[in-house]
């Protein structure tokens, strides 16, 4: 029975392998942290339109000096969130860069044991079949012999 071929490395291909989709997960959630932020984003920006719409027809309108006040105020609030959303939108997107780097590194080591263990494969079966040709030789350099004597 011939032996199989077994890659000594298959623990840290896996653990590389592993990392690897690990990584592509935290990527998956970054983007979707970035997409709701982005629609955060659009949300704060069609508020404070609204409110200055909004604004413009109330005072077209009689009205008391504590809801003229209002306006200011919510417009301002919102624009902080505005921007406090932008700033959580670059960090996201700087992770997000971070750990696209992270990801190609970890292809690559991958990639590496990959090419290894074929390497490696190739090697064995080459010497497999070297074995197996030897056997295949020498059964025939027997079997001649016998028919010289019969």
């Amino acid at each position: 029975m011939a032996k199989k071929f077994k890659f000594k490395l298959d623990g840290l291909l896996k653990v590389r392998e592993f990392k690897e989709k690990r990584i592509k997960v935290e990527l998956g959630e970054i983007l979707k942290d970035i997409e709701q932020t982005k629609a955060n984003i659009d949300k704060a920006k069609l508020d404070i339109e609204e409110c200055y719409e909004a604004q413009e027809a109330f005072l077209n309108e009689p009205a008391g000096a504590s809801m003229v006040q209002f306006f200011p105020q919510f417009i301002e609030a919102k624009t902080e969130d505005y921007k406090a959303q932008e700033n959580i939108l670059y960090s996201l997107q700087r992770k997000y860069e971070e750990k696209r780097r992270e990801l190609a590194e970890a292809k690559g080591d991958v990639k590496v044991i990959e090419n290894l263990k074929e390497t490696n494969k190739t090697a064995f079966e080459k010497s497999t079949e070297k074995k197996r040709q030897e056997d295949i030789d020498e059964l025939m350099q027997a079997k001649r012999h016998r028919e010289k004597l019969l």
